[in-house]
């Protein structure tokens, strides 16, 4: 188990039902003006992005240093956490918090360790156990209800099978089931990206270049919209989704209807995770280099949503 940095994290987990921060923390920054686009350099490997509206604090993992960092205004970057190492790789997921307060990520782990790690108000980080090692976790969501859902898919070498589970977590441990995968038939390769609300989870397959609907209740699994290049995905308060890939980020609405996101003098080389703080209206893009000498970034730009 890695110790937390008393950085951003614990102001998050007590401003949402968590142990209360030391007296020494500082206050959580106001969200910045709409005008405060900036381009901010990642010295290592960032992929996930997460939004913590409750704190002004963005949470984004680094799959070079298998750690959790946070963002703010008044703070810039920091580190959070080390995530426990495994001898396989980690590569890190999407983030949620848990009703608990803690703050849960996914680990992909190479198809020999994926899990889900806590992050709790102790300031420790653990794997939860019981849960599969053989399946490949990225995209972790949570509704409004509450309800966690991991999306995972198991295999490699273009023979993936995907997948959706609701994840239950009983304090360090935690347990899958299978809504949408092997068992239901239902179609699935490789499940990145996952939104969920209390009337649909929403699903980016990369295998298949498509985001999928799965209704709420019932699971039943329909294609909503054909993008091209797919990975991990958000909602805006709207109801549109946003999804990244390559040098593009796509806009998808709840009808299916897919246009592009322009932002300009912007150039992506590799999007990857997306975030959106609805009180700045501004959208954090990770820019995974693919350039010789080019350093990764995260991008803050005015966003109307």
């Amino acid at each position: 188990m890695r110790r937390l940095f008393p950085v951003a994290l614990a102001l998050a987990l007590a401003a949402c039902g968590g142990h209360p921060p030391s007296p020494a923390a500082p206050p959580a920054p106001e969200a910045a003006p709409v005008t405060a686009d900036k381009d901010l350099e990642l010295a290592g490997g960032a992929n996930a992005l997460w939004w913590d509206a409750a704190s002004s604090t963005l949470f984004l993992t680094d799959n070079n240093a298998d750690a959790l960092l946070a963002y703010t205004d008044t703070g810039g970057l920091a580190p959070v956490v080390t995530l426990p190492a495994s001898e396989h790789g980690i590569s890190l997921g999407g983030i949620v918090r848990h009703p608990d307060g803690t703050i849960l990520v996914a680990s992909f782990g190479f198809g020999k360790a994926g899990t889900v790690f806590r992050v709790g108000a102790d300031r420790i980080a653990s794997a939860l156990t019981g849960l599969d090692p053989v399946r490949r976790r990225v995209g972790l969501a949570q509704d409004a209800t509450g309800a966690l859902y991991t999306g995972y898919f198991v295999g490699g070498k273009g023979e993936t099978i995907g997948g959706v589970a609701k994840l239950d977590v009983q304090g360090a441990s935690a347990s899958e089931i299978e809504i949408a995968g092997a068992s239901t038939k239902a179609g699935l390769q490789k499940v990145v990206g996952l939104v969920a609300t209390p009337d649909a989870i929403y699903v980016a397959d990369q295998g298949q270049h498509t985001i999928f609907k799965l209704g709420v209740p019932g699971f039943q699994l329909a294609p909503l919209a054909t993008v091209a290049k797919v990975d991990l995905l958000i909602q805006l308060p709207g109801g549109d989704l946003l999804t990244g890939g390559g040098s593009e980020i796509a806009r998808i609405t709840p009808a299916g209807a897919v246009t592009p996101v322009a932002l300009p003098n912007t150039h992506f080389d590799q999007v990857r995770g997306l975030a959106f703080d609805p009180a700045g209206k501004r959208l954090f893009i990770i820019d995974h280099s693919t350039t010789p000498g080019r350093p990764d970034r995260l991008h803050v730009r005015s966003f109307p949503g």
